[in-house]
């Protein structure tokens, strides 16, 4: 009783209290892990994760915070040292790894930087606004700090584009003369380049932000640059390289110029070992070895990096699924390294958002320079800076330099470029209406869909393909997105098949279309990354032969103008790759014949039978790899005559002098050096100065009187000798500065040799017919031909000649069309300017030949 009575009394003022739950949640509390996070438009947050939490916990906090949809392009970025990521910080720069501790990779250092990990290689497949946005923001970085190089024209293009989707249209009163001095847009910004922005910036008037932006990102992607991640490292023979990784395979740069390119498709393995990097390529049917290339990098950890940067991008771009790990991979040292794996692939990130086709939602954009008031003529709610945008409720992104004609008294100083350029694009439809009553359907497996026309008759997207390939939408303007996506395939068009149409035949099919185009098309959600120059050109580079267009102003300067956009964005190249590299209707029968296979030194370049030159008293027979180019200058008499041909082989050096003889020719010019990376590229066809004569044939011997270096070139004086007595003095032209693998560096030095050339030339005398005696017919010139050759005898001899015919027609002030020059030229001799970097390299030297005033006005009969 006295028990009960005293737990009773105690039972009023009893209490407990859990001493482990307190401390576990004090643990809890203690574990922690506070870490910061810089976003690409330069603000910060802060997250809160376990200490031992991976880094998949703290990258989709991110995501979540910033609504991210295609997360999948970007990663955190940290460095050792806590320092931002920079051109000079990049050795100890690392991604944040989503499969590990968070604390372990970062130790005490808690902060990360947002940025772009997987370029995409073509922007436009980006389904939302906002990540396009966020891209253009990385790309601007990487810009201005120097981790990404441009060639000043487009890197003064990119700028305005910056500056249209940041100010918006140029407006005089809103707009002093130094209103881009606050602006830090270019490094190492002076006056001249704000005066070149701003006369680019006036041109863009009408484009919004996400049109500048999609404009910005369409001229970025063809940097050589873009996209890749670059590693220091060493070639073989201790040169400084930089090993970059892009989506299409890794790449090689000496000099900021990308010498070598190795796809993946031409990649079978890819290794390190201790400071070396190894890929292996797959060998070529002609060989019975494996070639191996092996590059030094800075360190062990280096070499480490840039093979797990290789697999992650090559899982992340040519993979559809995430590679498995190998169940040996656990352990250890017995598998060797296990290979990263990226959680999601870019086919993945591809087909969810073809799946969701998704509208694009609002987000506000910051910019880092000060705020301004855009413009009255475009201050609508979805064109203000810092405003709430929606891509899907927006006209397409308008070109740079629009078609679109304007009365004269609307044209505006600095709009000279808007006037002159009337550049017919693609599928940029510039209406703003034109989505209304656009209509899908079912139909036959297919998808029916109907596009109306814009006000210039375009329907907002390009193809691809045709001529028994597959019809494929290659590109889509923003207001087609709702409809096409690219990848698509066309199957009909207006209720015609397109399986037995070529692609010329398809587009004109959809040019001539008036009011509404029925596509039925096949949605095709995989998308299999292309080689570059794969897709068609997005412009016409020629320019439309109008009244207008003739009157309005110099025709070679608008052709210069021309051209530099070109190079600019990227288009030029473009075109370049859609030439045919030789006629398929033009045989080279009598290269394939027993007798002549082996007097190529390449067997996939031969000299058509139409233009091949054919020996007259040839040692070995009348064939040589060789081919007659003649470059006609309009409005003159004056054709210029090439002999291309092959560095001569050990076996045709008779034929080659013997075609020297011939051809009566004065000036041999010699684009190569006798061994590049070990291997011959041609023979040494001449004896060295002092040395008894070479017996070329049975009747001509050569004897060199002299040899003179000049940096960049050797001259050598030659005298041919015949057997009757007949003598003939050759120069012999040597340009020794064009790297295997590359271009010259000195553009200036390349103009001076070609002009050399030029100077050179042996011109016949002008000879009168005489038909009266009282009377004298017009007088004629007839030209030796200038001997050119390289190696194969097709690219830089072709660039030789193309400098040439363009410093001729500058000369005389006509107008100067590069890609009809090479097709001119592959109509005679194939393959002519073998590459698109050699395109690049001459026609940028035309550009610095024109501004730089060396194109001098010279007489039609005179040396060029």
């Amino acid at each position: 009783m006295i028990e009960s009575v005293s737990r009773r009394a105690f039972s009023s003022s009893s209490g407990t209290y859990n001493v482990r739950a307190s401390e576990l949640a004090r643990e809890r509390k203690l574990n922690i892990f506070n870490v910061t996070v810089q976003f690409l438009d330069d603000t910060q947050h802060s997250f809160q994760i376990e200490k031992k939490a991976k880094g998949n916990v703290l990258l989709e906090q991110v995501y979540q915070h910033l609504e991210l949809v295609e997360k999948d392009y970007f990663g955190l970025q940290f460095t050792e040292n806590g320092a931002p990521p920079s051109a000079t910080n990049t050795e100890i720069t690392r991604w944040l790894d989503s499969t590990k501790s968070v604390k372990k990779q970062v130790g005490a250092n808690a902060q990360f930087w947002l940025a772009v990990r997987f370029y995409p290689p073509e922007p436009s497949r980006l389904a939302e606004e906002y990540t396009r946005y966020l891209l253009c923001l990385q790309l601007r970085k990487l810009l201005l700090d120097g981790r990404m190089n441009a060639p000043k024209n487009t890197a003064l293009l990119l700028a305005s584009f910056t500056v249209q989707a940041e100010l918006g249209d140029y407006n005089v009163s809103e707009h002093p003369p130094n209103y881009l001095s606050d602006l830090c847009l270019l490094p190492k910004q002076n006056a001249e380049d704000e005066r070149r922005i701003r006369e680019l910036h006036k041109l863009h008037k009408g484009q919004l932000p996400a049109d500048a932006e999609a404009n910005f990102l369409e001229h970025a992607k063809r940097l050589d640059c873009y996209g890749v991640e670059s590693h220091p490292a060493k070639d073989y023979n201790g040169k400084d390289i930089f090993i970059g990784v892009t989506s299409i395979g890794i790449v090689v740069f000496q000099n900021n110029i990308r010498v070598n390119t190795f796809s993946w498709s031409k990649i079978v393995k890819i290794s390190f070992k201790k400071k070396q990097f190894f890929i292996q390529l797959k060998r070529e049917p002609s060989e019975s070895y494996d070639t191996v290339l092996g590059f030094n990098m800075r360190s062990g950890r280096a070499a480490k990096a840039l093979w797990r940067c290789s697999v992650e991008r090559h899982g992340f771009f040519r993979l559809r699924a995430p590679r498995r790990r190998a169940l040996l991979a656990a352990l250890g040292a017995l598998a060797g390294l296990a290979a990263p794996t990226v959680p999601r692939t870019e086919t993945m990130a591809l087909e969810d958002a073809r799946r969701s086709r998704s509208t694009n939602r609002s987000f506000v954009r910051r910019s880092s320079s000060r705020n301004r008031e855009r413009s009255v003529s475009c201050a609508s709610p979805a064109g203000m800076r810092g405003s709430r945008v929606t891509a899907h409720t927006e006209p397409p992104p308008r070109p740079a330099w629009t078609d679109v004609s304007r009365p004269v008294s609307e044209i505006h100083e600095g709009d000279f470029l808007e006037r002159v350029l009337r550049i017919p694009l693609s599928y940029v439809d510039e209406s703003e209406s034109g989505s209304e009553g656009n209509e899908t359907n079912e139909c036959n497996g297919g998808v029916r869909i109907r596009l109306e026309a814009g006000s210039d008759g375009l329907f907002g997207f390009n193809v691809r393909g045709g001529g028994g390939a597959p019809v494929l939408v290659s590109r889509v303007a923003s207001r087609t997105r709702l409809q096409l996506q690219e990848g698509d395939q066309v199957i009909s068009i207006n209720g015609q098949d397109v399986d037995e149409m070529t692609h010329e035949q398809v587009v004109q099919l959809i040019r001539n279309t008036r009011g509404v185009l029925t596509l039925v098309v096949k949605p095709n959600a995989v998308y299999a990354p292309e080689e570059p120059g794969s897709e068609e050109p997005e412009a016409c580079f020629v320019p439309l032969c109008s009244e207008e267009s003739r009157l309005s102003g110099d025709a070679l300067e608008q052709s210069i103008l021309l051209l530099g956009d070109g190079l600019a964005s990227g288009n030029a190249l473009k075109q370049y790759d859609t030439l045919l590299r030789r006629l398929p209707d033009e045989p080279t029968n009598v290269s394939k014949l027993p007798c002549n296979l082996n007097k190529n030194r390449y067997r996939d370049i031969a000299p058509y039978d139409s233009t091949r030159v054919i020996l007259k008293n040839g040692p070995t027979g009348d064939y040589i790899n060789a081919s007659y180019i003649n470059m006609e200058i309009p409005n003159s008499d004056l054709v210029l005559t090439y002999i291309a041909t092959q560095g001569p082989l050990s076996t045709t050096v008779g034929d080659f002098w013997q075609m020297v003889w011939e051809s009566e020719s004065n000036l041999i010019v010699m684009l190569t050096v006798l061994t590049e990376r070990g291997r011959t590229k041609c023979h040494q066809y001449w004896p060295k100065v002092g040395n008894i004569p070479l017996k070329a044939t049975n009747s001509l011997t050569i004897l060199t009187t002299s040899e003179q270096n000049h940096g960049h070139y050797v001259r050598r004086e030659m005298t041919m000798k015949e057997n009757t007595g007949a003598c003939r003095n050759v120069t012999q032209l040597q340009y020794t500065a064009w790297p295997d693998h590359g271009v010259p560096e000195d553009q200036a030095a390349f103009i001076s040799f070609t002009q050399l050339c030029s100077q050179l030339r042996k011109h016949a005398a002008l000879i009168p017919t005489v038909v009266d005696p009282d009377e004298i017919e017009e007088e004629r010139e007839l030209d030796p031909p200038m001997i050119v050759h390289c190696s194969a005898g097709v690219g830089r001899t072709g660039a030789l000649v193309l400098c040439e015919v363009a410093l001729a027609l500058a000369a005389r002030r006509q107008p100067l069309y590069p890609l009809d020059l090479v097709r001119t030229m592959r109509a005679q001799r194939p393959m002519c300017i073998q590459n698109a970097s050699q395109y690049k390299f001459v026609c940028e030297s035309i550009q610095t030949a024109y501004t730089q005033g060396l194109t001098q006005p010279c007489s039609e009969s005179g040396s060029n």
